[in-house]
């Protein structure tokens, strides 16, 4: 076996894989679908049509659950996304009452 650093996960909690539906929320008329492939406590694995236009910060919706998630992008690539959820702050978008939690 290699001791290649190239194989090192730098990840700071393990990921699950799924499957799941979401919407990527930029605004009150602005979403995007996309699907969660991996799921941690951190963060998410998205997959979606293009990453083009998306912002480096926005809410995600999982269909599923109902849970919103404000996330950071950490890594993008053309059609995919690894996001970390952070807090949300003063200037950040806020969530559209639409998708508001019960």
């Amino acid at each position: 076996m290699s001791n290649d650093a190239s194989n090192t996960d730098h990840r700071r909690a393990p990921r699950n894989r799924s499957y799941l539906g979401a919407h990527i929320i930029i605004n009150k008329t602005s979403t995007f679908s996309c699907v969660i492939k991996s799921r941690s406590a951190t963060g998410l694995g998205l997959k979606l049509g293009s990453t083009r236009g998306l912002p480096d910060r926005f809410w995600l919706l999982d269909d599923k659950s109902g849970e919103a998630y404000f996330c950071r992008v950490a890594w993008r690539k053309r059609d995919a996304l690894g996001v970390e959820f952070v807090a949300h702050e003063a200037g950040d978008p806020p969530l559209p009452d639409k998708h508001l939690l019960v």
